[in-house]
């Protein structure tokens, strides 16, 4: 019976040899596990990912969990590339790293390139407008007007608010490179009358930028998203187990201390509720 089976192995391989390659290709978990590094592609976007001019070193809500994750795995963390968002999927998908090590949208789009980790957060997309703009205050269905221009960039969830709840309205549409606050700018300097942004991007922008910019969306915020780890799609076993681990940082409270250092009052990066009571 062994006899057969080698013989069979053998036959599969020589006749098949593509599909034998296939079966024993390296998961990006076992790579992971046999090198002893999680290689990560990185945003730089503060206070998620913050890199130092001088020293070239990171830090961030997104590096300390993603460094926690990597401990608790009994690995180390290999920072080997900066990246924005219309080169992350690519870097994944060519394998030049194994995550992106940034809390991203966790989206129904983004899901057809890749999968997610469980949340680690969630954040809110408000409104934003000039200062002496009140035209949007009461009713925010009068931005869907053709008079009304949105600050957009390409790609990314404001582009896509602006086309499903607000399609009368114009666009001042930038590349999907763009950096975010620039949406901000163009509101201030009138090229745009609104944009939709989160508010751990806008919350920068307005510590440097008093009394130009203001959210309008109060406690009704226009999005509410989770946000998660990227990695390249059907990586199930490096996902599931960096999953585990989430829940565990969760559970023991090492999310919620991370987040307490750059967010003391819990309103801008809302927190994961617990699914128990402990009475």
């Amino acid at each position: 019976m062994k006899l057969c089976l080698v013989i069979l192995s053998l036959i599969t391989v020589l006749s098949f040899p593509a599909l034998a390659a296939e079966n024993t290709k390296e998961t990006a978990y076992d790579r992971v596990i046999r090198t002893g590094t999680l290689r990560c592609g990185y945003i730089i976007l503060p206070p998620e990912t913050v890199k130092d001019v001088n020293t070239g070193k990171l830090s961030g809500i997104a590096f300390d969990i993603t460094e926690e994750v990597a401990k608790r795995l009994g690995v180390k963390v290999d920072w080997v590339e900066e990246v924005n968002f219309s080169t992350m999927t690519e870097g994944l998908n060519s394998n030049r790293f194994d995550a992106v090590c940034f809390s991203l949208y966790r989206y129904s789009i983004g899901a057809k390139y890749a999968d997610f980790s469980t949340p680690l957060f969630y954040s809110k997309t408000g409104i934003y407008v000039r200062e002496d703009d009140h035209r949007f205050d009461k009713d925010f269905s009068l931005i869907n007007n053709k008079d009304v221009t949105i600050a957009t960039v390409d790609g990314e969830m404001s582009h896509y608010i602006a086309q499903d709840d607000f399609p009368n309205a114009q666009t001042f549409s930038m590349p999907q490179s763009t950096d975010l606050s620039q949406m901000m700018v163009s509101v201030e300097t009138k090229k745009a009358d609104v944009t939709f942004l989160n508010g751990i991007v806008a919350k920068g922008y307005l510590d440097a930028n008093p009394g130009k910019i203001r959210d309008i969306s109060g406690d009704t915020p226009l999005r509410v998203y989770s946000h998660g780890l990227m990695f390249a799609k059907g990586q199930y076993d490096l996902v599931k187990t960096i999953d585990l681990i989430l829940a565990e940082m969760h559970d023991h409270g090492a999310i919620e201390k991370i987040l307490n250092r750059y967010d003391p009052s819990g309103k801008t990066y809302l927190r994961v509720s617990k699914p128990y009571e402990v009475r």
